[in-house]
């Protein structure tokens, strides 16, 4: 009797083959895609990063019921002026006044510039209201400057142009410096920062000079 032919059998393929099948079809899907992504990501990153101006937030908490308006603590800005000069602006809390407005709210705001002629300025207050289109700083309550040279102005509101590096104010004015105490009406810091103009009425009381 001739020997009987038996059909080829094929083993049964079991979860795991189907499992590991599911992962190679995944990896060469996968693996493609994030390749892809990731040259994306290196073309455009050049540009995000140099359209990015904004505060950079080191915020310990961001409120929950800020829908209209942002609000964040120990924020800070760094920024150039009109000769990339660059300046520093911080506070304790920053809060937009209302969403898209430009204009954002300080609590003991504090700015650090350098004037055209190399000086640098350093000026503090109670509040601050920033506009960013502009690059200008109003200041009110207790507000303090100090400069380098050993100037020191004290009054209740000034304006900070940090685009140009101009410091004014028109509020009553006291401060000292090495050549004496000072007081006036107001005030103004130019582009060079290294001169104090007191505006309206004024006074000097140089050091060693006796009052009459």
């Amino acid at each position: 009797m001739p020997p009987t032919l038996r059909g080829k059998v094929h083993p049964v393929k079991g979860p795991a083959h189907r499992r590991y099948s599911r992962f190679v079809y995944f990896m060469k899907v996968a693996l493609p895609a994030s390749t892809v992504a990731l040259l994306a990501l290196v073309m455009v990153w050049p540009k995000l990063a140099r359209d990015v101006e904004s505060f950079q937030i080191g915020f310990a908490a961001l409120k929950p019921t800020a829908v209209d308006a942002l609000s964040m603590v120990n924020a800070r800005y760094q920024g150039l002026d009109n000769t990339n000069r660059p300046y520093t602006l911080t506070a304790d809390r920053a809060t937009e006044d209302s969403a898209r407005s430009g204009i954002v709210i300080l609590d003991n705001p504090k700015a650090d510039f350098m004037t055209r002629s190399g000086a640098n300025v350093y000026v503090e207050a109670k509040l601050g209201i920033y506009h960013q289109a502009e690059k200008i700083l109003d200041l009110e309550g207790e507000v303090n400057l100090y400069q380098d040279q050993g100037n020191e102005l004290h009054t209740e509101a000034a304006r900070v142009h940090l685009d140009s590096s101009v410091v004014e104010g028109n509020a009553p004015v006291t401060g000292m410096g090495p050549n004496g105490r000072l007081s006036g009406s107001g005030f103004r810091i130019g582009e060079g920062g290294r001169q104090i103009d007191l505006t309206g009425r004024s006074a000097l009381q140089m050091k060693g000079a006796r009052r009459k």
